[in-house]
């Protein structure tokens, strides 16, 4: 897939979490201004000082945190590989994502733990592919919410990680067209049709694979297959 399609869809899919964005910003501003209130009126009272400045704090150090990786995923760039945890690259994800993910009802639910290893990819593309998954995955439970999970699994034939809903399935006969750029079965305007595409797209340049298959108990699940890296022979 052409680069400029990969940041142009990338931009778009931004643009609609800049909301979200400024909501969870909005919440952890009011605290600051709470707090900054309650020491100025507690100048003879150490304690409730020393607290408020603490609640201050950690307010301003998420604010700080949310915008660090909101910027650090939204900018368009040359691919570069680089080795991660998949684990933390999610915890990424949903610091600016939850609020926009979760508008229909949708929960996101995270492994109990993560397996050791790292995934040698460029982090920013893979998080790209990753989010469009999530909101796919968001965007087919609209109507009544419901949970995304989050699998993964590491072995000696490399990764896979999965993200499964609860929504109706693909159409029949539909498993290979989501993955034709354009194609969407929703008539919102902002529906591009290429989020799909674009992950399929982005998980091949690391070398992996995607499929989209319907689930025995209902839903939809998401499974990207990674091989593990191979040693140099020296």
């Amino acid at each position: 897939m052409d680069r400029k399609q990969v940041e142009t869809y990338r931009l778009s899919l931004f643009g609609r979490m800049a909301m979200g964005v400024a909501h969870e910003m909005d919440n952890h501003l009011s605290v600051v201004i709470g707090f900054s209130e309650i020491i100025q009126i507690s100048a003879s009272n150490p304690q409730k000082v020393q607290d408020s400045a603490g609640k201050v704090l950690s307010a301003g150090e998420r604010i700080t945190e949310l915008i660090k990786q909101y910027s650090q995923y939204v900018r368009p760039h040359a691919p570069e590989r680089e080795h991660f945890a998949p684990g933390e690259m999610f915890a990424d994800l949903l610091l600016f994502s939850r609020y926009d993910l979760g508008r229909g009802g949708a929960v996101v639910e995270l492994p109990p733990s993560w397996p050791p290893g790292l995934i040698r990819a460029d982090r920013r593309d893979f998080g790209l592919a990753a989010l469009s998954l999530l909101f796919n995955a968001a965007e087919a439970m609209t109507e009544r919410g419901g949970s995304i999970s989050i699998g993964a699994l590491r072995n000696e034939e490399g990764w896979e990680i999965t993200v499964s809903d609860k929504g109706p399935g693909i159409p029949a006969g539909s498993e290979e067209k989501v993955f034709e750029e354009g194609f969407t079965t929703r008539t919102e305007t902002f529906r591009t049709g290429m989020g799909l595409p674009v992950a399929r797209s982005l998980v091949a340049e690391a070398g992996g694979t995607l499929r989209l298959e319907n689930a025995a108990g209902g839903g939809c699940v998401a499974t990207i297959r990674l091989p593990a890296e191979r040693r140099k022979q020296a």
